[in-house]
């Protein structure tokens, strides 16, 4: 009896264990903008119809294996700053991925850049990150203590993201010249109160007339939405 009971344990903490290590990752998706906040604008297109259709893009290919998603909008409604957040915080999401395009006074500018949350790289970032906050102010002692680990932890996700998408958007529009324009650090209010490892990611400028040719087709927006996926895959392959 006493082997029988022994071999029993064993086998129920293996499949314990194995449930453990199968347990699906959360995903938070965080399309910027939506409602009454339009974003950047060119013409009658929006950021926050752009984030949107890439993001449930995402979510489509992150089900498709074996992710779980948590979105802070699937419509074009206004969601606050900081309730973005407060939703991935609440569902315990593993990743907090904010999507946005960019745009530039200069037509010149273009290429891709991908956020995680410290002390803004240069002025450029810093500006960005004022106008990514508007309307958003802390209170002195509000801002949280961003541990080291999640901090390190969002670099390392945003240049794993980085790679991926230059990697297949590279391949894919070759002699387009996509400009890698790296990881960058900044302090976006949405990253700044996650409790997990959090990236914004900029797909493009919609203020180049080539780049935005491409935001608007379809094609790239699935190119992007996969590219982040193969990035998640392996982040997930990396922490499991």
């Amino acid at each position: 009896m006493i082997h029988i009971s022994v071999r029993i344990l064993s086998i129920l903490w293996l499949l314990c264990w194995s449930n453990i290590l199968q347990a699906q990752m959360l995903i938070a998706l965080d399309p910027g903008h939506g409602g009454s906040e339009a974003g950047a604008q060119k013409g009658d297109l929006r950021e926050a119809d752009i984030a949107l259709d890439i993001a449930l893009r995402m979510q489509r290919h992150l089900l498709q294996n074996d992710f779980k998603v948590v979105m802070t909008r699937e419509d074009d409604s206004t969601v606050a700053l900081l309730e973005r957040t407060e939703i991935a915080n609440a569902a315990n999401a593993d990743v907090f991925i904010s999507i946005h395009v960019n745009a530039a006074e200069s037509t010149k500018l273009h290429g891709i850049e991908t956020y995680s949350v410290d002390i803004a790289t240069d002025g450029y970032s810093e500006m960005l990150a004022m106008k990514e906050n508007s309307g958003v102010k802390f209170e002195v002692g509000d801002l949280p203590t961003i541990s080291t680990s999640t901090m390190l932890l969002s670099l390392e996700l945003s240049e794993l993201v980085q790679t991926s998408i230059m990697s297949l958007i590279g391949k894919q529009y070759e002699g387009h010249a996509i400009q890698d324009l790296g990881h960058k650090t900044a302090m976006f209010s949405v990253l700044v109160k996650a409790e997990m490892p959090a990236i914004l990611m900029e797909v493009g400028f919609m203020s180049n007339p080539d780049e935005l040719k491409h935001i608007e087709s379809a094609h790239y927006r699935e190119a992007m939405a996969a590219a982040l996926t193969n990035a998640l895959i392996e982040w997930r392959d990396r922490n499991q």
